[in-house]
């Protein structure tokens, strides 16, 4: 991004449905967990453990989301999906009616977020998948960057990018059991935040 980085935060671990979301010092800052029950449900909480948003998952159906202490609505309600078959933007708005646009919602791209501020030209966001060092053989924790455009709005950036991001991975690991591909359990008690892993994960 062109724009100066003005915050990163890391999803631990690399997993949209159970991670801790924390800022450069450790510090937790979000929480996302899936429960099993009637339904698969994935949660959305802040440092002080208030549920911002929640996603209701569906096969056959759009998932069903839930904004605050908002009425649950279909995904696709709040999220646009773009008609144009090979298109991979997604369009939403924030509370004060102005518009964004993920770009990169198909299999082996990397979301990016712009604003209509300046036409959708420059990035506000930007997720950088986790991957290996090869120099030191460690691994990178995922991370999301902020402009400071972006944190105006992170709530909502870190909200839409945890749904779109698990229906992202879903589609392009169709081959493998969803289990498989987002059931890493959550690193909150290493983070020092209460983990709360719910049947297993996801």
């Amino acid at each position: 991004m062109s724009t100066p980085i003005a915050a990163v935060l890391t999803l631990t671990p690399d997993n949209p449905c159970n991670a801790t979301v924390c800022d450069v010092d450790g510090k937790a800052l979000y929480t996302v967990y899936t429960e099993h029950g009637k339904a698969t449900v994935t949660y959305v909480a802040n440092a002080d453990e208030e549920v911002l948003a929640s996603l209701e998952w569906h096969d056959t159906r759009p998932d069903r989301v839930t904004l605050g202490k908002g009425s649950p609505m279909s995904l696709r309600d709040w999220m646009h999906f773009s008609p144009i078959p090979f298109k991979d933007d997604v369009t939403f708005k924030d509370g004060s009616g102005r518009k964004y646009k993920w770009r990169g919602n198909s299999p082996g791209r990397a979301l990016e977020l712009f604003a209509e501020d300046d036409g959708f030209k420059e990035p506000i966001s930007r997720f950088f998948k986790s991957r290996k060092d090869h120099k030191t053989g460690k691994l990178e924790s995922a991370q999301l960057a902020f402009t400071a455009r972006a944190l105006e709005i992170r709530d909502t950036v870190i909200m839409s990018f945890l749904f779109l991001e698990k229906g992202r991975r879903v589609n392009e690991n169709t081959s493998q059991n969803v289990g498989d591909v987002l059931g890493a359990p959550p690193l909150g008690a290493v983070m020092g935040v209460n983990s709360r892993l719910h049947n297993g994960g996801v």
